[in-house]
């Protein structure tokens, strides 16, 4: 598969900037570009909700879902961070110590997404995608993952998606546009806080950019792919970067 791009918005919940989201779908849609929305089943995160409660959020979601508008992945459970606890690698490049899952036995865990993906299942929202609240998971996680059938994880810095605990890991690098030359790069957006600075530069590169896919597309074509030696090589440059910063 020829390098591409991804786009991921985050966060997606009934009290969120509903401005915002709006602005960015009808972008996307404008470019015929299938972004992937991290729906969060049972927020519980006081800072995500920023405007009024829309009322029938889940049948607008679903519409835009069945549309082919947008797909779907399970952003955590209530996005409630439970400890202060998040994996070495993103410690060390600066991401904050929180985690909804980082740390927690295997049986809660279990139950936590098991819970968030019955609440998807019964809006007609059923997705095999997993998006971990504040990109912080375990080992734990991953096995809850892999015995509720989820297929794939968006996170991880790298290059290649690959295959790891019976999960497809696609890396996710980036928090705006940039045009992939190898590999896969996924663009995460938060979508509350998004300005109109932050809507040119998207809207620039999906006009210049012709290898912007949907994550399903990656998804079927690195299912059984190994790429570890590129993306350990990719990580020691990213680490370089940061130490040069």
């Amino acid at each position: 598969m020829k390098a591409c791009s991804v786009y991921r918005i985050d966060d997606v919940v009934p009290e969120m900037n509903w401005d915002n989201f709006e602005k960015f779908i009808n972008l996307f849609g404008k470019y015929n570009v299938v972004p992937l929305l991290g729906v969060v089943p049972d927020n519980q995160d006081q800072k995500l909700k920023v405007a009024k409660k829309k009322e029938f959020f889940w049948e607008i979601i679903k519409k835009m879902r069945d549309e082919g508008r947008v797909e779907i992945a399970q952003h955590g459970y209530q996005h409630k961070y439970r400890t202060k606890e998040i994996g070495g690698f993103y410690k060390f490049c600066g991401f904050k110590p929180q985690s909804e899952f980082y740390g927690i036995p295997y049986k809660k865990q279990f139950s936590m997404i098991q819970k968030g993906k019955e609440i998807l299942r019964n809006y007609g929202l059923d997705t095999d995608v997993w998006m971990a609240p504040g990109h912080s998971f375990d080992k734990n996680t991953l096995s809850a993952l892999k015995a509720l059938k989820f297929r794939a994880v968006t996170d991880g810095i790298g290059v290649y998606p690959t295959m790891k605990d019976g999960l497809l890991h696609v890396p996710q690098q980036v928090w705006g546009p940039v045009k992939s030359v190898i590999g896969v790069k996924t663009i995460c957006l938060h979508l509350n806080s998004a300005d109109d600075k932050m809507f040119k530069s998207i809207e620039e590169h999906l006009k210049t950019d012709s290898n912007i896919v949907p994550f399903s597309e990656v998804l079927d074509q690195y299912s059984t792919s190994q790429y570890n030696v590129m993306n350990f090589l990719y990580k020691g440059v990213f680490i370089l970067n940061l130490l040069r910063k």
